[in-house]
């Protein structure tokens, strides 16, 4: 009997889901948020232009790395406006991968990681 065995990567990769080459700004009123692992995911209502209520979801990376960066439980509390930046989805869905988020007024929330989070 002869078994084998090879390495199996099993984590997800942005590039998968995400156009990783472009970048996206997106406002809205946060509706929820959830602070565990594997990723950090922010809900949030957007007006289009036209009127349209559409419901977003943005992901991030997972806590461990956020706490580092500033972010905590509390950064995103609903009702609360922001405005992200980040990469969209690959296939136009209301959904994005977070690199940088802003309150209402223009302060940052956490310290930017750039496009590596």
């Amino acid at each position: 009997l002869i078994l084998g065995a090879g390495a199996v990567f099993v984590h997800d990769s942005a590039p998968v889901f995400y156009k990783d080459e472009e970048r996206i700004t997106v406002s809205g009123t946060v509706t929820g948020c959830r602070f565990s692992n594997p990723h950090a995911i922010l809900k949030f209502d957007v007006v289009a232009a036209d009127g349209e209520k559409q419901q977003w979801t943005a992901e991030t990376t997972s806590p461990s790395i956020l706490r580092r960066r500033g972010w905590s439980q509390t950064s995103f509390e609903p009702g609360e406006k922001v405005k992200l930046e980040g990469m969209p989805s690959q296939d136009g869905s209301y959904l994005m991968r977070i690199t940088r988020a802003f309150r209402e007024d223009g302060t940052e929330i956490g310290i930017s990681a750039g496009t590596n989070n």
